[in-house]
């Protein structure tokens, strides 16, 4: 009972933003609320320990909030100073063969972009990479997420270590 009343602000979420094509800046205050609430009456929280979570959760946001940024930044800056291209060019030569082309650039490429940045970052570089080399989209969104799925267990920029340095610190 108390797992199907923890999944209902998400079930909430989904069912308004996609049934009632709800925005999220809408529909997550509701859904935070719905949380609050059921924290307070159900699970006996008192207002201090809500507010403490609801803090913890702001801060929490912001570093993973700055990591996409910077993200958005490295490709903004490869995008309009010509390196997309260059890396693009520098991929196709390389080798001819796709399934090359396409480890070369979802695993390998993918995995230095998973340690820079993170956080989905490597889907959204390598895909229109491939796309552009070719590939089908579909299979390009795949590849790379596939190829990604190894990387993504150390994090981004040594974040998984940082939280395991400050939990013994605190």
């Amino acid at each position: 009972m108390y797992a199907l009343l923890a999944f209902l602000p998400i079930l909430l979420s989904v069912i308004l933003m996609t049934a009632f094509s709800k925005p999220a800046n809408k529909v997550l205050p509701v859904a935070f609320l719905l949380s609050s609430i059921l924290a307070f009456f159900v699970w006996k929280m008192n207002i201090i320990s809500i507010l403490s979570a609801t803090i913890y959760g702001v801060l929490s946001s912001v570093e993973v909030l700055l990591v996409i940024f910077g993200a958005i930044l490295i490709m903004n800056t490869q995008k309009y100073s010509g390196g997309m291209d260059t890396i693009n060019r520098g991929f196709t030569k390389v080798s001819e063969d796709c399934r090359i082309q396409a480890i070369i650039i979802s695993f390998m490429f993918g995995s230095f972009i998973e340690g820079a940045a993170g956080f989905g970052t490597p889907a959204a570089l390598c895909a229109p990479l491939l796309v552009s080399l070719g590939f089908p989209p579909l299979a390009s969104v795949v590849v790379s997420l596939i190829c990604d799925s190894s990387a993504v267990s150390f994090g981004a920029v040594g974040t998984p270590v940082l939280k395991k340095v400050l939990s013994t610190i605190v």
